[in-house]
């Protein structure tokens, strides 16, 4: 990734490293030896499946000034020794950071983050000059990388923030210094680090705690886990919510099949062409941080009606008469449970629901996957799809619970794809849907090109 004005000087100071070999031209940063461009620096990253040591000839190869790296791994020259890679590449971000004085919202939460990042953005890009994280960019690799974006011009950067573990939200706050933090929610996700909702709560706190005084937090009044850890900041609080007392309330609900119109503390003509209850919430959130940033409900309204959903996020996607929900990026209990009464609300000849496992969930992820079954009984689907050894559970609660319908099980992703494409008819409602390692947006993509060539 491009970054402006890095220099060798600030890389040796940030990270404390010594370079072995002379200095180039810096052009930006990278931690993929095959994309990087000539002149980034390459972070050899130890991950869980690869080990960036091994790919640092090949970075060099390819044009990197130099790599950064934490072992011996062959070179003679060329690189920069640290005590910890990872560290380093924060370490970096972090003194980036601390040049500039722009306002800076970190935005966390088991679900909904992505969304009401990319919707404070789209709100708030119309009126100042703004940064956000790109994709997924959300973690200890990927923030560095979002906050390196921010420039001299740079008015606000929107950052989202991860984590499966304790202590990372602390330390992605020390790198990106947010003086507005919110949170959107605390549900059973990551539960197999985590252990227990209280510990997700505790865990998203440290975005709290890492606020001062004169900040802003900015929290899901909705959510009692949120109200629990709002003891835990020294900043001021602003609620939004639904069905609680708070500063900014949505009302007047009608959720459509394509968007979902509310009002705003009495205010009407709030439009968001989004789907669900949780994508109120999500614009509630945005609306509450762009008007703490100064900017008014008409511009809010207006821009509010032009946001797009992001790919592989609850996309209503209508092809060759099959109505395809495309939820296929991530997954846990609360939000599958979401999706699946969100597309059971669409009618049609059959509801086909296409899942996958839902990981990193502990040991209390069989009686999950069983009220995903159950869920789908209750809700009339009529073909279950599943992939993975975890979904065997969803299969034993819908069983459990009088199911009458098709389910077809796959170990072979390939496989099940093939059968989902010839499976799928026109009149037909189908929602993919799996945690993110399952990589069911080839699933999605599969289907999409299939029904694409009906046409």
């Amino acid at each position: 990734m491009r970054v402006n004005r890095l220099t060798f000087d600030f890389l040796l100071k940030a990270t404390g490293g010594k370079l072995n070999g002379r200095r180039r031209r810096i052009t930006g940063v990278s931690v993929d030896s095959r994309t990087i461009k000539k002149g980034e620096v390459f972070f050899a990253i130890r991950g869980e499946v690869f080990d960036g040591h091994a790919f640092c000839k090949d970075a060099l190869k390819n044009g990197a000034s130099c790599v950064v790296v934490e072992k011996d791994c062959g070179l003679k020259t060329g690189y920069i020794k640290v005590q910890n890679t990872l560290a380093a590449l924060g370490h970096v971000a972090r003194r980036w950071r601390q040049q500039f004085t722009m306002r800076c919202v970190a935005i966390t939460g088991t679900s909904g983050k992505t969304t009401t990042r990319r919707i404070a953005a789209h709100l708030l890009k119309g009126q100042f000059a703004c940064c956000e994280s790109m994709k997924n960019y959300n973690n200890l690799v990927g923030l560095p990388f979002a906050v390196l974006q921010i420039e001299e011009k740079t008015e606000i950067a929107i950052i989202e923030m991860a984590m499966n573990r304790r202590g990372e939200i602390k330390k992605l706050a020390q790198i990106a210094d947010p003086d507005m933090g919110v949170i959107t929610n605390v549900g059973r996700g990551h539960l197999e680090f985590l252990g227990s909702l209280g510990n997700v709560a505790a865990a998203k706190a440290e975005l709290l705690q890492y606020l001062k005084q004169r900040d802003v937090a900015v929290l899901n009044a909705d959510d009692p886990y949120v109200m629990k850890i709002q003891r835990k900041t020294k900043a001021a609080i602003i609620t939004y919510g639904i069905d609680n007392k708070a500063d900014f309330v949505a009302g007047s609900l009608r959720i459509g099949k394509r968007g979902s119109t509310f009002s705003v503390n009495g205010e009407s003509g709030f439009y968001v062409p989004l789907i669900g209850k949780i994508n109120i919430y999500n614009s509630l959130a945005a609306i509450a941080v762009s008007s703490l940033l100064g900017l008014g409900s008409k511009e809010m309204k207006r821009r509010l009606r032009t946001v797009r959903a992001e790919k592989f996020r609850m996309n209503r996607i209508s092809i060759a008469g099959v109505i395809l929900y495309d939820d296929s990026y991530n997954a846990n209990p609360d939000s599958m449970g979401a999706a699946i009464r969100i597309a059971a609300r669409e009618e049609g000849k059959r509801r086909i629901a296409c899942l996958g496992d839902m990981l990193e969930l502990g040991k209390q992820s069989p009686v999950f996957h069983r009220e995903v079954g159950r869920s789908l009984r209750q809700h009339g689907f009529d073909i279950v799809f599943l992939y993975g050894p975890l979904s065997r559970s969803i299969q034993k609660g819908f069983e459990n619970n009088g199911f009458s319908g098709k389910v077809f099980h796959f170990s072979d992703r390939e496989k099940m794809i093939r059968k989902l494409v010839r499976t799928a008819k026109k009149g037909d409602i189908v929602l993919i849907k799996a945690s993110h390692n399952n990589r069911f947006d080839f699933v999605a993509d599969a289907l999409i090109k299939s029904l694409k060539g009906r046409t």
